[in-house]
């Protein structure tokens, strides 16, 4: 179990593994990352967990993980899927001049939801087929319009089900609310490596520590402490996988105290040491 590293949005905002298979008889992993996620299986059938809560997965979910957004995967048997991870905010950007579109996407993206997984999503599969074989024709600089062509129409397929995947209407998050969630966010991308002070916090986006803590946990379903740690050991399995950096400097590195601490929340969190890890990847 580990925390993905393998896209950096930064570098790749838009990517599709297609149809990445794996044989086991017994498949699992714990991991989030600071991208998007639309994961289609084709065959596959366990289940997920994500904000404490299991779903079902079989062939045709397709699953859903905002960024950052812990989630563990359990499948029985073989497990095909295509996964398209994207960074949500480059999305959109190029979605507006759809509105309504945009507006939808924003709902995924930033609010509270209910259902991860969504059911008989068959019809799906062709889109993520065409996307694959468009990929391998248009040139580089064409490739990100034929992905955002690919999205606009996976949430136009998506979006019958809104009340399904999100929230009731008059329980969902107000604009301001998620707003200030993405500002939280934000906020953390820039500072995780420090010793959290959410004082600190309060003065730099001129909010109340308690306004902040509450928006963040009804938001995300996770409290600023556990979102920053789950950051902190993201950078630090990818300093594992690419580094031979010492347990001990990596931990400093990326913001934790010592490096016993470290590795008690390493193991806690994902199931085994910094060094079994490292031998692992």
């Amino acid at each position: 179990m580990k925390l993905s590293t393998s896209v950096d949005v930064t570098k790749e905002p838009f990517h599709l593994n297609h149809e990445k298979s794996s044989r086991k008889q017994y498949w699992e992993i714990y991991h989030a990352h600071s991208c998007m996620e639309f994961l289609y299986v084709y065959e596959g059938v366990g289940r997920v967990e994500v904000n404490k809560r299991w779903y079902t997965i079989e062939p045709g979910s397709l699953l859903i993980f905002q960024p950052f957004q812990l989630h563990r995967i359990q499948i029985q048997g073989p497990f095909v899927r295509s996964i398209l991870m994207f960074d949500p905010y480059r999305l959109d950007t190029a979605l507006r001049a759809f509105s309504g579109i945009r507006t939808w996407f924003n709902t995924l993206w930033k609010h509270a939801l209910t259902r991860h997984v969504i059911p008989q999503q068959q019809h799906l599969a062709k889109l993520y087929e065409h996307l694959h074989r468009k990929l391998s024709r248009v040139s580089m600089h064409k490739q990100q319009e034929e992905f955002v062509l690919c999205l606009i129409s996976i949430l136009q397929q998506l979006e019958p089900f809104e009340s399904e995947i999100c929230e009731a209407p008059k329980e969902k998050m107000k604009l301001s609310s998620n707003h200030t969630a993405g500002q939280i966010t934000e906020w953390i991308e820039k500072h995780y490596k420090d010793k959290f002070d959410l004082q600190r916090m309060s003065e730099d986006l001129h909010l109340s520590t308690f306004y902040l803590s509450h928006v963040f946990r009804q938001s995300t379903g996770r409290t600023i402490t556990e979102f920053i740690i789950s950051r902190r050991l993201r950078e630090a399995c990818l300093l594992l996988e690419t580094t031979s950096k010492s347990a001990s400097y990596i931990a400093q590195e990326v913001g934790f105290q010592n490096v016993s601490y470290f590795s008690r929340v390493f193991k806690n969190i994902l199931g085994t040491t910094p060094k079994s890890y490292r031998m692992q990847v």
